[in-house]
C-alpha cells in the first residue's frame, strides 16, 4: 500500500491537536506590517493580529509560500512517502496554488495539487477528508477523485463590517464603486467558483444572517449530511450566539466554530461572521 503525505497552507486554521493526529504539513503564508513580516500560525495567534489591526494606521498585506519553500515541503515529504497529495487556498485568493504547482513540476516525485476553490473551514474539510479516507487505506486516485468532486459542492457566504479591507485588497470585484453607497447595508458575499462576489445588499446585520440561514436551508438536501462552520474573526461571543441559532435550525447537522486567522483577517477586517458548508 502506498504511503500518502497530505500537505496544505496555513489558511485552512487547522487545530494544532489535527495536524499532529495526521502527521499535516502546514506551508506559512506572510502577513505585513510595513517591513515587519510574520509567518501565519507561527509568529504570532490570530487574537495578538486582529489586537495589532486595530491599532494600525495603514492595512497590512500578505504575501504567498515561495516555491522554493513548496520545493523543500515536497521533497522532504517524498523522502518518506511514495506520493503527495497538496491542498490548498483558492487560487482566486492568492497565488499559493500556483507556486504549488511550479515546485510540483520541479520536484521528481508523485505530486497532485488540489486548487480548493475555497479558504478556512472549507479547505480544511478538504484537508480532513483526504486524511481519513488514507486512514481507511484507499489509493491515491480514490482520494483525489473525492476532493474534486468536494470542491464543487462547498459553499461560503459571510457578511463583513466594512468592505474597506476587500476593496483596498483587490478581493471583491467592483467594490470600489459599493463602498460608499453600502454604509448602512450589510452585503452578503459569496464564494463562486473560487471568487469573492458580493451575492445581496440587505440592511441590517440580523437580516443579513437570517438570509444566509435561508439561503442553507434552500440549498439542503435532505438525503444527504451537513456539515456546517460558523467562522469568525475577532468576535467570539457573536459566532457562539449564530452557532447555537444554527444548531436550533439545522438540528441533526453537524456544526462547528473555526475562527479565522491573520492571511483572511487581512482582507476582511473584523467583525466577520460566515457560513461555510457542505454535504456528504
Amino acid at each position: 500500500m502506498s504511503k500518502i503525505a497530505i500537505v496544505t497552507d496555513s489558511t485552512a486554521y487547522l487545530p494544532t491537536d489535527t495536524i499532529h493526529k495526521y502527521g499535516i504539513t502546514v506551508v506559512p503564508l506572510m502577513v505585513n506590517f510595513g517591513q515587519e513580516s510574520f509567518k501565519e500560525g507561527v509568529d504570532f495567534t490570530a487574537d495578538q493580529f486582529f489586537a495589532r489591526l486595530a491599532t494600525e494606521k495603514n492595512l497590512p498585506t500578505t504575501s504567498q509560500p515561495s516555491v522554493g519553500e513548496m520545493v523543500q515541503a515536497y521533497e522532504r515529504l517524498l523522502e518518506t512517502h511514495d506520493a503527495v497529495i497538496g491542498i490548498f487556498i483558492s487560487s482566486q485568493l492568492s497565488g499559493t496554488a500556483h507556486s504549488a504547482e511550479t515546485a510540483a513540476r520541479m520536484v521528481e516525485g508523485d505530486i497532485t495539487v488540489i486548487d480548493s476553490k475555497i479558504t478556512a473551514s472549507g479547505q480544511a474539510r478538504l484537508v480532513l477528508t483526504a486524511c481519513e479516507m488514507i486512514e481507511q487505506g484507499q489509493d491515491k486516485e480514490a482520494i483525489v477523485a473525492k476532493l474534486n468532486s468536494m470542491v464543487e459542492t462547498i459553499k461560503a457566504y459571510f457578511i463583513v463590517d466594512s468592505l474597506e479591507h476587500l476593496h483596498r485588497g483587490g478581493r471583491v470585484s467592483g467594490a470600489s464603486a459599493l463602498i460608499g453607497s453600502l454604509l448602512q447595508v450589510k452585503p452578503i458575499l459569496h464564494v463562486e467558483d473560487g471568487k469573492l462576489e458580493l451575492f445581496e445588499k440587505v440592511r441590517t446585520r440580523k437580516k443579513s444572517l437570517a438570509r444566509i440561514t435561508d439561503l442553507v436551508k434552500e440549498k439542503r438536501d435532505s438525503t444527504k449530511h451537513l456539515t456546517l462552520t460558523i467562522v469568525y474573526t475577532d468576535n467570539p461571543a457573536d459566532a457562539a450566539e449564530v452557532t447555537e441559532q444554527a444548531k436550533a435550525s439545522f438540528p441533526d447537522a453537524t456544526i462547528t466554530t473555526a475562527q479565522l486567522g491573520p492571511v483572511i483577517g487581512t482582507h476582511v477586517g473584523p467583525g466577520l461572521l460566515g457560513f461555510i458548508f457542505d454535504q456528504q
